[in-house]
């Protein structure tokens, strides 16, 4: 019974270079008690293939355990991330017929999210469904949600989120041998758009670009929904990458150069970032390699949004995170002259979580929060129905 109720929050978070567990519990609002966070590298993966998926799984499990143990927790649920790579969003508009003019009520909804859901169970899991907007009866207005209003026909754009089967059963057989019996999928990029936004910034169209290690996205958004999502197979080492192998330098070096590079500076021809005696990066060398990069992501970036012009506006909000340029200096004000976007980073406001580098950890933590208050509100209701919903 202790396991059912306890208050511990698992998350798994799988991203392209580290597998991390966290085990915390919510202490008030918006503070979280972090009992053990465990993580470890991986070789990670490249357009939704794994380098080695064996490693993977076994590091998955070993840090699980780890943190359990360390958080000396019995929690049976746990929420695993799924990367952008292995997430297909489908938006989709969706309506139902009532009775009769009545008021709307939550079963209604549900039933209309679950109408569109008509995916190849074979292939997809369906991990997430959210209205995007809702109208009435054939009317123009729309609206943020519907229910207890009087309306005979309810209409809504919906956003599917779908993981690829072949991703469930790999995690599904590390959390069934480590004896979790409730395991809940949850798109990383879903979680940052809505954790680390406040709801006044998501109530219209934005945009938010998470470059990692090694995988990016790109997402589109708007209230509690993904309109678009792109991922891409580049990231902050690649940067690394273009160090190594145009200045000859061991790769620890390269990693180093990009962390201490200011592209805002004009450097001076002997300036050195990183030296060991035997071999140097110079700054002006680093800076114009960063820049070559950069001119990439912008490119790859620029079509997304051409692609995406008619549900992103050409003025709406974008936002920068992840571990993989957000925080090397200078490189946002230099991808916002090459978008001629204004681009804004954003970090994720939990205490101990507050880098880019952060920003998948504590939106899984935040959104597994949010929806394990939402399941068990669920179960109270239910047991004081007789079993009904």
């Amino acid at each position: 019974m202790g396991s059912i109720f306890t208050k511990d929050i698992a998350v798994l978070d799988v991203n392209s270079r580290l597998v991390s567990a966290i085990v915390g519990s919510k202490r008030a609002q918006s503070v979280f008690g972090i009992k053990s966070v465990v993580e470890k590298q991986h070789q990670g993966y490249e357009n939704g293939e794994w380098f080695d998926g064996k490693e993977t799984v076994q590091i998955a499990k070993e840090v699980l355990l780890e943190a359990m143990k360390n958080a000396d927790s019995r929690t049976k649920r746990l929420f695993i991330g799924v990367p952008a790579e292995f997430v297909t969003v489908v938006t989709k508009e969706v309506s139902v017929r009532l009775d009769r003019q009545r008021r709307v009520i939550d079963d209604d909804i549900s039933y209309l999210l679950k109408k569109g859901d008509d995916f190849d169970q074979s292939k997809y899991l369906t991990i997430n469904t959210s209205a995007i907007y809702f109208a009435i009866d054939g009317q123009d207005k729309i609206y943020s949600d519907v229910r207890d209003m009087d309306a005979q026909q309810v209409e809504a754009c919906v956003s599917y989120m779908l993981c690829e089967r072949a991703f469930v059963e790999m995690f599904d057989t590390v959390a069934s041998e480590l004896g979790f019996t409730d395991v809940r999928y949850v798109a990383t990029c879903w979680a940052e758009c809505m954790a680390l936004l406040e709801k006044e910034q998501r109530d219209n169209v934005y945009m938010l670009i998470d470059i990692g290690y090694l995988s990016s996205s790109v997402s589109i958004a708007k209230g509690d929904g993904i309109l678009e999502m792109k991922s891409f197979s580049m990231g902050g080492a690649h940067i690394c990458a273009d160090i190594f192998e145009a200045l000859d330098v061991p790769f620890d070096m390269a990693e180093e150069a990009k962390r201490l590079v200011d592209l805002n500076l004009n450097y001076s021809d002997e300036a050195v970032l990183v030296s060991d005696g035997e071999n140097a990066v110079y700054a002006q060398d680093a800076c114009e390699i960063a820049k070559n990069r950069l001119d990439v992501f912008a490119d790859i970036i620029g079509d997304i949004l051409k692609s995406v012009e008619e549900d992103a506006p050409s003025y709406m909000p974008v936002y920068l995170t992840g571990e993989g340029v957000a925080s090397m200096r200078g490189a946002k004000k230099y991808l916002s002259e090459q978008l001629g976007k204004n681009i804004e980073i954003i970090t994720p406001k939990l205490p101990g979580f507050v880098k880019p580098d952060d920003c998948s950890k504590a939106s899984l933590l935040i959104m597994a929060d949010n929806l394990s208050k939402f399941d068990f509100g669920a179960f109270i209701k239910k047991l004081f129905n007789g079993g009904k919903k």
